[in-house]
């Protein structure tokens, strides 16, 4: 990564953050039973 342009006004994007975030929302969801490995077939 450069940081020599001239583009100041650019917002960093917090990749960190976000992903935290993304990680604390899966945490959440995984203490309320959604995203379980056996999913149900219906189409059987």
């Amino acid at each position: 990564m450069r940081y020599n342009t001239s583009d100041n006004d650019k917002k960093p994007s917090d990749k960190q953050a976000s992903r935290e975030e993304k990680n604390i929302l899966r945490e959440k969801n995984l203490q309320a039973g959604k995203y379980k490995f056996s999913k149900k077939t219906d189409h059987l």
